[in-house]
Order: C-alpha cells, then sequence, then structure tokens
C-alpha cells in the first residue's frame, strides 16, 4: 500500500516539471529552400518537352492553384550531343482530362531528337540554383514476334464469389499466354519494360485504351520480385500492367518472353486485341520508375525503411543541383489478335 502511495507521489511531483517543458517550435526554419524540378521523358522523333517547376511543402496549398509551382520564367537551354540548340519555349498545355492535378505548363522544342542522341538540359531561374540533367535515347530493341499461343479457363484463386444475390459461385476466368520474341543487343546494358493496352469501352477520349490484367512467372520479368517478399507475407513491388527488366540473365540473346492475360468469363467473347508494346529504357529511366515501383509496392525494404530499421527508400532522380528525371526511351509495337471469340 505504501508503494501505491509513493508512486502516485512521485508522478503527482513530475506533471508540474512535465508540463513547464511545454515549448512551441518553429519550424519554419527547418524549411528547406526550394529547387528546380525537371521531369521530361525523351524518345526518337518526338518533340522534345519538359516540365519545369520547383518543389513544395506536403502543408502548403494545392501546389498547381495560384502561387502555384510552375516556373515559366525559367531558361531551359538544350543540347543535343554536347551542341547547343536553342531554348525552349515556354507553354500552356491542357490535357484532355483537365481534372487531373498535373503541370498545366511545358517547355517545348520543335526539334525531333533520333536514337542514340545524348540530351542534356540546363535549366535556370532567379532565384533558384541552376540544374543539369543528361540521357542517351536507346535504341529500339529488335522486336521479332509476338503471338497468343494458348486460353485456358481457370477456376478464380481465390475461391468462391458472391453473385450479388446472396450466393456463393466459383468465378472462373480466362488465361491467354502470349510470347513475345527479341533481340538483345549484345556488348551493353540494356534496360526494358513491357506493358499492354486494351481498346476500352468508353466515352470518354482520354480512356480509350486501359491496361489489362497481366501475369507472369518468366524468370526474366520477374527478376525484380524478390523471393524474401512473399517468404515475409508482402506484395512486392508494384508492377501492375507494366514489367522492368533488364538483360541480366539474357545478354546479347533472342529471347521469347511469355506473360497471360486474365480476362473475365463474360468478357471473352468481346475482347480486343492486345498491343504489346516493349521499351528501350535508359539506364536512368529505368532507375526512376524501379524506385517508383519500390516506393509504391508493399516490399519488406520499404516496411523496414518505414519502421527506421533500414534507409528510407528514395525516388532516384539525375538532375543535378535539383530533383525529377530526365529519361529516354524507344518504342517497338505489336498488335496481336486474342484467342479467337469462336473459342
Amino acid at each position: 500500500m505504501k508503494k501505491a502511495i509513493y508512486i502516485i507521489i512521485g508522478i503527482s511531483a513530475v506533471l508540474p516539471l512535465l508540463s513547464g517543458c511545454y515549448k512551441d517550435i518553429n519550424l519554419d526554419k527547418f524549411r528547406p529552400d526550394p529547387v528546380i524540378v525537371v521531369n521530361s521523358a525523351v524518345a526518337p522523333d518526338s518533340a522534345l518537352m519538359a516540365s519545369v517547376t520547383h518543389t513544395w511543402l506536403y502543408t502548403e496549398a494545392k501546389p498547381y492553384e495560384e502561387p502555384n509551382v510552375n516556373l515559366p520564367q525559367a531558361r531551359v537551354e538544350l543540347y543535343i550531343n554536347d551542341e547547343y540548340r536553342g531554348q525552349m519555349k515556354w507553354e500552356q498545355y491542357l490535357p484532355t482530362d483537365t481534372t487531373s492535378e498535373i503541370p498545366d505548363s511545358v517547355f517545348r522544342s520543335s526539334i525531333t531528337p533520333k536514337e542514340g542522341d545524348r540530351i542534356r538540359l540546363v535549366v535556370s531561374a532567379e532565384g533558384y540554383q541552376t540544374v543539369t540533367a543528361e540521357t542517351t535515347i536507346p535504341k529500339k530493341a529488335p522486336f521479332l514476334d509476338a503471338e497468343c499461343i494458348s486460353i485456358e479457363e481457370r477456376i478464380n484463386p481465390e475461391g468462391t464469389v458472391g453473385d450479388g444475390y446472396g450466393n456463393l459461385i466459383e468465378y472462373n476466368y480466362y488465361s491467354l499466354t502470349y510470347h513475345v520474341t527479341f533481340q538483345d543487343e549484345a556488348g551493353i546494358d540494356n534496360y526494358y519494360a513491357l506493358t499492354c493496352l486494351k481498346k476500352n469501352d468508353t466515352y470518354y477520349e482520354w480512356e480509350k485504351y486501359k491496361h489489362p490484367h497481366i501475369e507472369s512467372s518468366d524468370p526474366v520479368l520477374a527478376e525484380n520480385s524478390d523471393i524474401l517478399d512473399g517468404a515475409m507475407g508482402f506484395e512486392g513491388i508494384n508492377q501492375t500492367g507494366c514489367f522492368l527488366f533488364t538483360d541480366r540473365q539474357i545478354e546479347g540473346l533472342q529471347y521469347t518472353l511469355s506473360f497471360e492475360e486474365w480476362i473475365n468469363r463474360s468478357e471473352i467473347k468481346r475482347t480486343s486485341p492486345l498491343k504489346i508494346r516493349l521499351y528501350s529504357l535508359s539506364k536512368d529511366y529505368y532507375m526512376y520508375l524501379y524506385s517508383i515501383c519500390q516506393v509504391t509496392g508493399s516490399t519488406v525494404d520499404e516496411a523496414l525503411g518505414n519502421l527506421g530499421f533500414s534507409e528510407p527508400l528514395r525516388i532516384y532522380s539525375n538532375v543535378e543541383g535539383g530533383t525529377g528525371i530526365l529519361g529516354a526511351c524507344s518504342m517497338a509495337e505489336k498488335e496481336v489478335s486474342s484467342f479467337p471469340t469462336e473459342q
């Protein structure tokens, strides 16, 4: 009983001391100076565009409201293969979907680069540190063949589902297997992305195509899947609708990728052809996209970083003096007919 009294007295004596420790902390002194953000994905035979903004704090107002983060007064100098090609001009950019919170202005150049060109941007604006970024446009990967080789009806691996009327039913779907054959260039490190598109039944122009549900156990497409994630109950990096991979296992070889498209049973009769796109990526663009997949996915590394047991995951940037990405890609595309609808 005496021990309980002593404890209560001890706590009551400390409380005034704790209340006396309260102090207003001005966090503004920890606010970093804003830096220039450059975001640009360069492709051959397409006019160069770049978004130029500045960093902002999450606690601030919406970034694209006044005063917004765009820097139309910036000077954006373009160099191709170390040759100065002039300034990129700022202009308004209004996408079809005007509800999206994306930068509403870009810097453009009428110059269309080609494969192998080395692109450098030097961006300056009053009150900001000048930034530079550089990338090289990779060669398009030789896309040799693409075909749908089989179709199989399967049962939903999650078991039964509700039919909306209180009944549990087995939910079947179709798995369409595709093979994509290409030739990897020998002697250099190559970086790739594989993605697919299908026509979308919609009234909206910006939703003309959608990304179908694709899965793969191909060892090349699955090279970024960490077995430890699955063993620990994590889903792994986010590669929904897109696979990032390298030529680490297939350097200089002709290789056939394999993946599956999952289609609801009710949609198999009206499925449309599949557009298969194979992107060759610059290393910096690959690193940027891979880091986004890591941050948005469910991985052991992300969990440990959030708990303070490892370094937090960061979005990759190749913009010196600022942040963002100047990446490059070349695309090869084939349209493949899905398995005949009569089947």
